[in-house]
């Protein structure tokens, strides 16, 4: 994960404080519940000096993110950028954007394609959605349970956009075109699914053979699909990938109500 401001990289050096940035800017412009935050960083409940840990993280990340705005030479202050409202906060990203929003917006854009019927331009947009992974979700941060929820959710996108393309360009008759694609996106994201270990594992085997594609789409069809919703294992706090506000569990794990900070 890397934050950037003016061009400038945002990077805390300590584990918690980037944890705390990853989760915010998971949501960035919306709130993140304190008792959310509290659950990411101790999922097994909380110390007695949560408030005051949680307080010391919030400052250094300010700190740093006010180092950044003043090196570029913003207008905006480092409270205009972590934004404190009652009972949470808002990473302000003063109208910027994220690779993970871009990567939805222009997936969706190949979905609508597809759904009109336009092939060539349903492929194009994954295609392009697909190159702007880098890394696994969150790559470098210690994940909770809140961060692992929406890392899975990210991955499950990846793997329906992953499976659209392939299908799309496959009947498209791009097969020579689609196996160098393939092998350099499996390539910048290793993925854990046996499905895709297997694919990359033949494209390097066999190169550009549209037997590749076909045995690949033989086993998608034989796997039992991903699930939209996602359940963290041995996580406390989860909540699903879509569409659901983090569920607050302050009282059953200890976790004081936390202050403005």
């Amino acid at each position: 994960m890397t934050a950037h401001e003016g061009g400038l990289p945002v990077s805390p050096s300590a584990a918690m404080p980037r944890q705390v940035l990853a989760l915010l800017a998971a949501s960035a412009d919306r709130v993140v519940p304190t008792c959310a935050i509290a659950e990411e960083l101790w999922p097994r409940g909380a110390p007695s000096d949560a408030e005051r840990a949680m307080e010391s993280h919030v400052h250094q990340l300010r700190s740093d993110i006010g180092t950044v705005l003043r090196a570029a030479g913003s207008e905006r202050s480092a409270e205009d950028a972590l934004v404190w409202v009652p009972g949470g906060y808002r990473l302000d990203t003063g109208g910027g954007t994220s690779d993970a929003r871009s990567f939805e917006r222009m997936a969706g854009a190949g979905y609508r394609a597809l759904e009109s019927g336009n092939l060539e331009l349903g492929g194009k947009w994954l295609r392009e959605a697909l190159g702007l992974w880098t890394a696994a979700p969150f790559t470098g941060v210690a994940q909770g349970p809140h961060l692992r929820s929406q890392s899975a959710h990210l991955t499950g996108s990846w793997q329906r956009a992953v499976d659209r393309w392939i299908e799309t360009d496959f009947r498209l008759g791009r097969w020579r075109a689609l196996c160098t694609d393939l092998a350099r996106v499996l390539t910048r994201f290793h993925s854990a699914a046996p499905l895709y270990a297997e694919l990359k594992a033949d494209l390097e085997h066999c190169g550009q053979d549209p037997e590749v594609i076909r045995r690949y789409l033989r086993r998608r069809r034989g796997a039992p699909a991903f699930s939209a919703r996602w359940v963290v294992p041995g996580g406390e706090g989860y909540r699903a990938a879509r569409g659901e506000r983090p569920r607050c569990l302050s009282a059953a794990h200890g976790v004081p109500r936390m202050h403005r900070i």
